[in-house]
């Protein structure tokens, strides 16, 4: 809407000088969320993976509804005064979290009138307990991925008329529409409780962040023109429309896989697998939480055996997506062309083509097109496209918050455990990850700590019904149990144990059963792929002369020799003996 705001708004738009050009409805923002949030768990499989964590197996259309209307109370702080007067400059000026957490467990008039206009009274009755849904409540309050103290530093003054505004007179014309939106919300005995565990808050809330983000963005929900109109019919069509534009909601591309099950010329069209990625293509597909362990050589083809797990997984909706973790940057650009060429060999229609992210900080790439700031804030510019095709794919490589929010993202390992890590955001990237079949390559790089933090993704990314595909060509023992069985204390298994178990191998893991296949010794790949070590200990490391002559009598006889020093002068020191031979 034009001007400065004549009711209760959610957000603002300033033009050059400052003033206030324009700005968004309340209401309508509330709406534009929910429709998203009721999106993503009808569309994506983000319905299931968050009833997995509630304990059901998936949600009824009622129990969608209920979480729905809670959510379209996410930012109903907005309607205290003192946020309201941002807008104008005016004092007294506050945010919109606090004010409204200030008011529960807090024996005032104030919050009275909150439940009152809320009506808290019919929505507690929908939880498996009052206490659980006042969390759940909470959760949504906190979504921008941060807690903050109930009950603390109420102040009055933010919660009276003023201007021409009462708070509680529009939360209870909020609490009218919620009735209009979502009917069969507030049908008595309609449904199960909604669950309540803390899993399933954690989880909620980072679905709620990223509903939040896409329902704020005004390039696909622009401001409402006029308050005459209801918007929630506009904003759950375009709901719709956004979630498949960006890669979200990728159903479109698993049809056109076809009925048949996805083989390896999809992946390598003029190519024969090898064994270990024929095994890759044998694993049952579970839709219970799965953690795979591949361990092979390197250059025996665990990438393209990934890839036709993933296409597998994606054909059967276990799956929306793909997140391929690298402990390096630069591995993660070199493997990207790799997984956007297979994804171009398996979607040959480009319109029904899932988008290939490149989620590395500072780069924005998507479908091998890269994207560059713009001189405006958050404007991001892509090669120019009139349909803004490419703009629409290239959002979730536009801030590395919603990364996951992607279809196939190829990135570093560290974005993975960013969820498991207490900071802003991590319920976000959590919650968004759970689309995904997680595929992190070169396990064994990581350090004990970075290890335990992968542990924790994955148990909770399991706990969700998720899936993981891990690969080394060094994994020890150790770490192979831990990640295997992320929910179990393991102790470290004995040496006989541990020389026992066969290389190359595929482990797979579903609960408490561990399954083990052997690639067969026997078969020509393998044979192809052996070769023999032998290690011999030299003390000249201080000699660089004693090195270049060692490296260069191998070298005489065939050998390639790669020479590794640890220090620039030793670098130095063995470059210049090596030139003077």
């Amino acid at each position: 809407m034009q001007g400065t705001p004549t009711g209760f708004w959610a957000k603002l738009k300033s033009d050059a000088e400052g003033d206030i050009s324009a700005w968004h409805p309340l209401e309508d923002h509330l709406a534009d969320v929910a429709a998203v949030f009721r999106a993503l768990l009808t569309n994506t499989i983000l319905g299931s993976r968050l009833a997995r964590l509630g304990g059901q197996i998936t949600f009824d259309d009622v129990q969608i509804e209920r979480l729905s209307t809670l959510v379209a109370l996410h930012d109903v702080g907005k309607f205290n005064i003192g946020f309201q007067n941002k807008a104008f400059h005016r004092r007294p000026a506050t945010g919109h979290v606090r004010p409204l957490l200030g008011l529960f467990r807090n024996p005032c008039d104030e919050a009275e009138r909150l439940a009152e206009a809320l009506d808290v009274g019919t929505l507690l009755t929908w939880g498996d307990d009052e206490t659980g849904l006042f969390r759940v409540l909470i959760s949504i309050f906190c979504h921008h991925g941060r807690p903050e103290p109930i009950g603390v530093g109420h102040e009055p003054v933010f919660w009276r008329p003023a201007n021409g505004l009462d708070p509680f007179e529009g939360i209870a014309s909020l609490q009218g529409r919620l009735r209009t939106w979502f009917p069969s919300a507030f049908e008595a005995g309609a449904s199960a409780p909604l669950p309540t565990s803390p899993a399933f808050q954690h989880a909620l809330n980072g679905i709620v962040n990223l509903a939040d983000w896409i329902g704020s963005d005004t390039q696909f929900f622009p401001f409402s023109e006029t308050d005459a109109e209801d918007r929630m019919g506009y904003a759950q069509d375009q709901a719709a429309k956004v979630l498949n534009w960006i890669g979200t909601d990728t159903r479109q591309a698993q049809k056109s896989l076809g009925a048949d099950v996805p083989e390896f010329d999809l992946v390598l069209s003029k190519s024969k697998p090898r064994r270990i990625q024929t095994l890759v293509g044998d694993i049952e597909i579970e839709d219970t939480g799965t953690i795979t362990v591949l361990e092979a050589e390197t250059g025996s083809g665990k990438t393209e055996a990934a890839m036709l797990y993933f296409l597998r997984m994606f054909h059967a909706r276990q799956v929306d997506g793909l997140y391929f973790g690298l402990p390096t940057r630069t591995a993660a650009t070199q493997i990207y062309e790799r997984v956007l060429d297979i994804i171009i060999n398996a979607f040959p229609e480009e319109e029904n083509r899932p988008p290939v992210v490149l989620a590395v900080p500072g780069y924005m790439k998507v479908d091998g097109q890269e994207g560059e700031r713009g001189l405006e804030k958050f404007e991001v510019l892509w090669p120019d496209d009139e349909s803004d095709h490419l703009h629409f794919r290239g959002w979730a490589s536009e801030n590395p918050r919603r990364f996951f929010a992607g279809a196939i993202v190829i990135g570093t390992i560290d974005q993975v455990l960013l969820g498991a890590l207490a900071v802003k955001y991590s319920h976000l990237r959590s919650s968004a990850l759970l689309r995904h079949l997680i595929v992190v390559d070169e396990v064994h790089a990581s350090d004990m700590y970075m290890n335990r933090l992968l542990r924790e993704s994955l148990r909770k990314h399991v706990q969700a019904g998720g899936h993981a595909l891990l690969m080394s060509a060094t994994l020890g023992s150790v770490v192979r149990e831990d990640l295997l069985q992320p929910d179990s204390h393991n102790e470290v298994p004995p040496l006989e144990q541990a020389l026992r178990y066969q290389y190359p191998s595929i482990s797979n893991s579903s609960g408490e059963e561990i399954s083990v296949h052997s690639v067969d010794e026997d078969n020509e790949d393998v044979q192809l792929l052996s070769k023999h070590i032998m290690l011999q200990l030299e003390a000249c490391a201080e000699d660089p002369g004693a090195v270049a002559e060692i490296a260069l009598a191998a070298a005489v006889q065939g050998a390639r020799i790669l020479i590794i020093r640890n220090t620039v002068k030793d670098c130095i020191g063995t470059q210049t003996a090596l030139e003077e031979y």
